[in-house]
């Protein structure tokens, strides 16, 4: 019940938050964005949608906070980056890159990412205090990383796997909606997916998609070292924070994407984050031990 509660209480502030972040955010910089409302939607539709995103996003920041091994400032730290990293820093880079189509005024871009910087910075702290775990903790609970092992598959992940996730998971999930063809390409033609790879090879996308996956495994790692229990679990985790935090924003009303557009997204992404997390998890989570475990104690990890 108390955990239920803190649920909801906090939910209402990251709410509160939200909204106050955007406003400042839209104070430094000044964009059109913010006053545009989406057609088509009931009255109160939007602030329904705008409470559960913050309901779903509250919900597994603190399932992270309730399984992490991290306490205080530290945990502060960690909550916020993934948190704003996921949701706001690692989008908006791609938002940037496809902005020809989306066309949103930069300065709306840079007010949205301050707004997500206040609303994760004030709901870190918050969320950290209220659930109690600003204490002190043995500094051999916390993990580290074997890394020299790790950078090969670190590489690997970031050049091979994570292109291949992005990539069919866009053509065989959002590139089947004609809405979606017609707003990157300005055509409903399908083409076939080697034809599109060709192209994305091209066009640099795929160079700027292995620096998207270099950058989702640094946030994955941070999960991961921080996270208790078993692989499973933190593969559990790791791929509800990207699945969740990182879509469901597409839950909420906007004027640049029809609702048709925004769905075909929604399951895109959620469902490619989610496996993408849980693939980093599994593939670089032997690298990741407690400090007082030795080098040759790979028996004692939890893997099960």
């Amino acid at each position: 019940m108390k955990k239920t509660l803190t649920w909801i209480g906090l939910s209402v502030l990251m709410m509160i938050y939200w909204i106050a972040g955007l406003f400042i955010g839209n104070a430094i910089f000044p964009s059109s964005l913010m006053d545009m409302e989406p057609a088509g939607n009931a009255a109160g539709f939007g602030e329904l949608m705008l409470f559960l995103t913050c309901a779903l996003n509250t919900g597994i920041v603190l399932y992270f906070i309730y399984n992490s091994r991290i306490k205080g400032w530290k945990l502060v730290g960690s909550v916020f980056l993934i948190s704003f990293g996921i949701q706001y820093f690692m989008s908006q880079i791609e938002t940037l890159w496809f902005n020809d189509s989306l066309t949103l005024p930069i300065n709306g871009i840079w007010a949205i990412v301050t707004g997500g910087f206040i609303t994760w910075l004030l709901f870190s702290v918050t969320a950290t205090w209220i659930t109690g775990n600003f204490v002190r903790i043995d500094e051999k609970e916390i993990s580290s990383l074997n890394l020299f092992p790790l950078v090969k598959r670190i590489v690997f992940l970031s050049v091979v796997v994570w292109p291949l996730v992005y990539f069919l998971f866009g053509y065989f999930v959002a590139w089947q909606f004609e809405d979606v063809r017609l707003l990157y390409s300005g055509t409903t033609e399908m083409g076939s997916f080697v034809a599109i790879m060709e192209g994305n090879f091209t066009s640099g996308l795929y160079s700027f998609q292995i620096l998207r996956g270099f950058l989702w495994i640094l946030i994955g790692l941070l999960v991961l070292t921080a996270t208790k229990g078993s692989l499973i679990r933190k593969g559990v985790i790791l791929g509800l924070l990207f699945a969740i935090i990182g879509s469901s924003q597409l839950l909420l009303p906007n004027p640049y994407m029809s609702d048709v557009v925004r769905m075909a997204h929604l399951i895109e992404t959620a469902s490619g984050s989610f496996i993408w997390g849980f693939i980093i998890a599994w593939y670089t989570g032997v690298f990741i031990k407690l400090r007082d475990e030795t080098q040759t104690g790979f028996n004692k990890l939890n893997l099960v």
